[in-house]
């Protein structure tokens, strides 16, 4: 009890009050939150996700009639007189023509009736784009959410160091004043004295690279949550020492939104195939016109006088020759899906390569902490033994020294290791497609 109270009066010196009551306690589930609101990345693939959901409503809108408007009032000073020649073998009368302001305005419809296919792939490829920029933001949540992961953890691994550091500390502090009593009596030597003081002040400095890491863990994971480097956060507690995990033996990749995004990539190359391939296919559209006329004076009348009028089209147009050009076209398409479809399957194996690398490291890790749980127990009770032996005289205080410091020793290992381990732990999830 009296070396917690010690520990604690120190936590309160090394802290001052101010920063204590200005400090917010954040949970690991609240700063995912504010980093997934705040990130620069994910909003910007938002963005592009919004763009490409209006380019695929634009080209959806290819499969309706285009309908337009327009109107022209044009005017020329062209006149003159035309004489009428009706071989009659006299000279006929002549006609009197001024242009002057002539008047136009149409309704026109453009349906297209058969495309060769270009109108479904272009539509399929902006589906698709959509999909694709969906995926790609995210991706960038994923990658926030490890960062953060990381970040936070590595503000717990740094109180943790700071813990060890104050109890090793403590052990000195005690083992000092030992020394002091006892060379007061003549039973020691000033040679004792010095070898306890210079580990206090290691264990001093240990203190504050200590405070110098939450520090810098504290700034780090105030950055990645969108808050100012010097907000003094706090956050809650470790309740999960993370002692074993199990991974899933059927995690597979396609879970992953990489292998997704690959997926995605290789359609959209293989309707890029198509859209080629529908320049080298006729072309069939409708067009419909209704349309008014006014102006042109003859004989001192108007020769159009809001004339209306209705024409309608049907168009076919069939490429024959134009140097190979689109055939090349189609061709190189082509060659670029051998191409992506060669490096999804390359890119494949390589996550299926890291997500058993991560279950390797996971399962390394597991192991890892267990042997340093045992290490620090061991430790622990070396440190027991050796403190009593030196209280009766068994032992010299330099292996006492020692085995305070393998105790110090094996304490920030497991801290380290469990760190490790929870970090390997996110990288899995985010290889197996589990996040």
């Amino acid at each position: 009890m009296k070396k917690l109270f010690r520990i604690f009066c120190i936590s309160l010196i090394a802290s001052s009050p101010s920063q204590l009551l200005a400090q917010q306690v954040y949970s690991l589930d609240r700063c995912v939150e504010m980093a997934l609101e705040s990130n620069k990345d994910i909003q910007a693939a938002k963005h592009k996700q919004q763009k490409y959901e209006y380019e695929k409503k634009a080209l959806y809108a290819n499969y309706f009639p285009n309908i337009s408007l327009s109107a022209a009032d044009a005017y020329s000073t062209l006149s003159g007189e035309q004489t009428l020649d009706m071989n009659l073998g006299f000279v006929t009368p002549s006609l009197e023509y001024k242009v002057k302001n002539i008047l136009t305005g149409s309704v026109q419809v453009v349906q297209p009736i058969y495309m060769g296919g270009m109108i479904t792939a272009g539509y399929n490829m902006g589906k698709i784009g959509a999909e694709m920029a969906s995926l790609n933001e995210l991706l960038s949540r994923e990658q926030t959410i490890v960062a953060v992961y990381e970040g936070y953890h590595l503000l717990v691994k740094a109180k943790e160091l700071r813990v060890v550091a104050l109890k090793y500390d403590s052990l000195l502090v005690q083992l000092t004043n030992d020394v002091k009593s006892a060379l007061a009596h003549g039973m020691v030597s000033r040679n004792e004295e010095m070898k306890v003081q210079v580990k206090k002040n290691e264990a001093e400095l240990k203190i504050r690279q200590a405070e110098n890491g939450i520090r810098l863990a504290r700034m780090n994971l105030c950055q990645l949550i969108g808050l100012p480097l010097d907000t003094p956060i706090e956050i809650e507690p470790d309740k999960d020492d993370n002692s074993f995990f199990m991974t899933d033996p059927n995690a597979s990749i396609t879970d992953r939104t990489e292998y997704q995004l690959l997926d995605m990539k290789t359609k959209l190359a293989e309707q890029q195939v198509k859209l080629q391939k529908s320049h080298l296919m006729p072309q069939v559209g409708v067009v419909a016109q209704a349309a008014m006329i006014d102006g042109m004076e003859v004989a001192g009348s108007k020769m159009f006088k809001y004339k209306p009028m209705v024409n309608a089209m049907v168009s076919l147009k069939v490429p024959i020759f134009h140097m190979s050009e689109t055939n090349n076209k189609v061709r190189a398409a082509k060659e670029e899906l051998n191409q992506q479809r060669m490096e999804q399957q390359s890119l494949c194996e390589k996550m299926d390569l890291e997500l058993q690398r991560q279950v390797n490291e996971v399962d390394e890790a597991n192991l890892e902490v267990a042997m340093r749980k045992r290490n620090l127990e061991q430790c622990e009770e070396n440190l027991r033994i050796s403190r009593k032996s030196y209280d009766v005289g068994y032992e010299t205080l330099s292996d006492l020294l020692t085995a305070q410091l393998l105790w110090q020793q094996a304490y920030a290992e497991l801290v380290e290791t469990k760190f490790q381990l929870k970090s390997k732990i996110i990288k899995w999830r985010k290889a197996a497609g589990k996040l």
